[in-house]
């Protein structure tokens, strides 16, 4: 965070100081101030050209100028942006939950087998969960999360079409952590971990024969130059869980007036907005990848039912490392469910 507009005082008397100090508060309150965002992603990213542009456009309206925001690419990797923005190198970033893995549990409710839906209605869900019921868990430390959210639905693309589950026994394909992990292993799949920016290189080179993304990712990762085929249950998959941190130390150290745009801003409707983002994604990604002949199978019904067969154990998993962060999980899905 940079603060501008500050000026030293030396060699003054007593006097002098008290004459200063009021004008002087009135300068630090009402100082420019930059914040910095760490991004991983391309600029052509929907968090890089909607996302953090629409933030700092509603901050900068809130605070009459005052308070803004900078992205940053390159200061870190994508599994390292949590402790990027905890160790006080940026002030804000966008985080995958399960790029750290033992650290967030609770979030992995959002990522079960079975749920379907737009990202902007999954998402306010999503953060209305860890309001009422994860955020108790404490897992996030040194950090504001002004927001949770998911991607899209997410869907399995391949070089090579296949047009059953049991076509992924053996393949090689990239899964992004948290419980997609879980559910490639159900799935017989050859796990590759990498984060989204190397898929296409992963794909390229023959690492991976595919990969587990939303449809977003067609534009934004270029993944329809490689993978053709894509495979959609609209049972729901998987999908991924997201958050926006923010330092501690930044956020007590703003001024009163800067905090409460960064708080009229935070929270459900965050989350509704970004999703909304992430769904209009999805839809560019789609007809990208249409424009290069990409090719959407549905799966059968019968398939649909083999897919919740393998994959059943996964939530009774899942509910119990949420009970094991003191959250009740049951009461938690519940209440997920309920709010979509």
């Amino acid at each position: 965070m940079k603060n501008f507009s500050l000026f030293k005082v030396a060699g003054l008397g007593v006097a002098a100081l008290s004459f200063l100090a009021a004008p002087l508060s009135v300068s630090v309150a009402n100082a420019d101030t930059v914040l910095t965002v760490s991004s991983w992603a391309s600029p052509k990213h929907a968090m890089n050209a909607s996302v953090f542009p629409w933030m700092n456009d509603e901050l900068k309206a809130c605070s009459g100028g005052s308070l803004s925001l900078k992205v940053e690419y390159g200061l870190a990797p994508p599994p390292a942006q949590y402790d990027t923005v905890r160790d006080g190198v940026a002030d804000l970033s966008w985080m995958v939950h399960g790029y750290t893995p033992g650290k967030f549990e609770t979030t992995k409710i959002a990522e079960l087998p079975g749920l379907y839906g737009k990202s902007e209605a999954v998402s306010a869900a999503f953060q209305a969960t860890w309001e009422k019921y994860l955020d108790a868990a404490n897992e996030a430390k040194g950090v504001e999360m002004l927001t949770n959210f998911v991607h899209g639905p997410g869907m399995i693309h391949t070089v090579k079409p296949i047009s059953s589950f049991k076509d992924l026994k053996g393949m090689k394909l990239r899964v992004g952590g948290g419980v997609a992990n879980a559910i490639g292993r159900a799935l017989g799949v050859a796990g590759v971990n990498v984060p989204a920016p190397k898929v296409y290189e992963t794909i390229s080179s023959g690492v991976a024969d595919g990969v587990f993304f939303p449809m977003e990712t067609m534009y934004a990762f270029k993944v329809a130059e490689l993978a053709k085929h894509t495979y959609r249950n609209t049972d729901g998959i998987y999908t991924t869980s997201f958050a926006i941190p923010m330092n501690k130390d930044t956020y007590d150290g703003l001024s009163a007036a800067h905090r409460k745009c960064i708080d009229d801003m935070r929270g459900v409707k965050m989350a509704a907005k970004v999703g909304s983002f992430w769904d209009a994604a999805d839809d560019l990604g789609m007809a990208k990848g249409l424009e290069v002949g990409l090719v959407v199978t549905d799966a059968s019904d019968a398939d649909k039912a083999y897919f919740r067969e393998l994959t059943a154990g996964i939530e009774a998993d899942v509910l119990a490392e949420i009970d094991g962060r003191g959250v009740d999980g049951k009461a938690a899905l519940a209440f997920f469910k309920s709010q979509l």
